[in-house]
């Protein structure tokens, strides 16, 4: 058995927590631990103690051996996966009856809608289309998030909306 490697154990966390869309501050209310520990813990200035690996190996269905391994992988359908396992949970399924992050949303939803990879979307549309899911994000924060995603998500266009000239975004 290979050794346990705390840093790439707190990686792979990490990475499954950006996966399944889990908010940083309620990742850190469910380990028992401030959002300025997780926000250290990001930045690679401290590690996962053994008591969050735990709660991370029960709450994401994982073993320490899947862990402690580079090539952790998350199904694309796996928050989904984890909310019908957690079901009868209730400290894990409300995390997960949650609105996602927007990275979440825009990488496991939005890339794959056959109008933005095609046509496109405005901001107006895009938000329409996550309220289908019953997330609500404000246009400006999908605004900015349209321009933090720029390796995947390009400006395709401008139409004029209300008066005013608006970004259409497509699929890069």
């Amino acid at each position: 058995m290979p050794s346990i490697d705390g840093k790439l154990i707190t990686q792979s966390i990490l990475k499954l927590i950006d996966d399944n869309g889990i908010e940083d501050k309620d990742f850190a209310n469910l380990i028992e631990k401030s959002t300025r520990t997780l926000a250290r813990i990001r930045k690679g200035e401290a590690l996962f103690n053994i008591n969050a690996i735990n709660v991370s190996i029960l709450f994401f269905n994982k073993t320490l051996q899947e862990l402690n391994s580079t090539n952790i992988c998350s199904e694309a359908n796996s928050r989904n996966v984890l909310k019908a396992l957690h079901k009868d949970n209730p400290a894990f399924s409300s995390l997960l009856e949650k609105r996602p992050s927007i990275t979440y949303a825009i990488t496991y939803c939005l890339l794959n809608n056959e109008e933005f990879r095609s046509a496109g979307m405005t901001v107006d549309s895009i938000k329409r289309f996550l309220r289908s899911f019953g997330w609500s994000y404000s246009s400006s924060y999908i605004s900015n998030a349209m321009v933090r995603n720029k390796e995947h998500i390009a400006v395709a266009g401008t139409k004029v909306a209300d008066g005013n000239e608006v970004n259409i975004y497509k699929i890069k």
